[in-house]
C-alpha cells in the first residue's frame, strides 16, 4: 500500500525506498510499459522510479561526423560555435526521420533563429533546396544546395557527392542533377 506524500514533480512519489522498490519489481514482473524503470531515486519529497532518459538526437560520434562533413552552416556557410549551431533532420523525427548522416545537416541558429529558423519558416523553399525531404523520398536521393552555390548529395559515410548541376539565380533546381565524384 502506497503511503501518500506530497508530490514534488509530475512523477509518482513514494514515501520510502522500500515502497518504490516494490513498485519497480512489480512493473518488471508485469512488463506493463514499453520503457521500464531501471532503478529508484530520492527526490525532494520522496522516492521516484528512475526511467532511462529519452535521447532522440544523434550520437556524439554521428554529430562529429556531420560537423566535419558540413564544416559550418550548409545554408550560409557561417562558422558558428557548437552551442550556437543545430543538427537539423531533413525528414523530421516526427515523420520517421532517422539519425543518419544523409538525413542530418548542420545549420546555424535554432528552430526559430538563424538558418534553422529560416528552414522552419520557409518550408517550400527549404524543400526546393533539399534542406527538407518530402515524405516517401530517401534523403540519399535528394540533393542539398550547399551555401547557395553547389548541389551535392549526402552519403551514409559522412561525405558530400558533388553534382555537376549549377544553382539557378532563383535558388531552386531546374531538374535533378546527375552525380559526379
Amino acid at each position: 500500500m502506497k503511503t501518500r506524500v506530497q508530490s514534488c514533480c509530475n512523477k509518482e512519489t513514494f514515501a520510502n525506498e522500500a515502497e518504490a522498490r516494490r513498485r519497480l519489481d512489480r512493473m518488471h514482473a508485469l512488463g506493463v510499459r514499453s520503457v521500464l524503470p531501471f532503478d529508484v531515486e530520492l527526490c525532494r519529497n520522496g522516492w521516484h522510479l528512475k526511467f532511462p532518459q529519452p535521447n532522440s538526437g544523434p550520437s556524439t560520434k554521428l554529430r562529429a561526423l556531420v560537423e566535419a562533413r558540413d564544416n559550418g552552416c550548409v545554408r550560409c556557410g557561417a562558422q558558428v560555435p557548437r552551442d550556437e549551431d543545430s543538427i537539423h533532420h531533413r525528414i523530421p523525427r516526427g515523420r520517421g526521420g532517422e539519425n543518419t548522416a544523409e538525413n542530418l545537416l548542420l545549420l546555424c541558429g535554432s528552430g526559430v533563429t538563424g538558418c534553422h529558423g529560416w528552414v522552419e519558416r520557409r518550408r517550400t523553399e527549404a524543400y526546393n533546396h533539399g534542406y527538407l525531404v518530402r515524405t516517401g523520398f530517401d534523403p540519399l536521393d535528394v540533393p542539398v544546395l550547399l551555401r547557395g552555390t553547389t548541389w551535392a548529395y549526402p552519403s551514409p559515410d559522412g561525405k558530400w557527392v558533388i553534382s555537376g548541376h549549377v544553382a539557378d539565380p532563383h535558388g531552386s533546381p531546374s531538374d535533378l542533377p546527375e552525380e559526379t565524384t
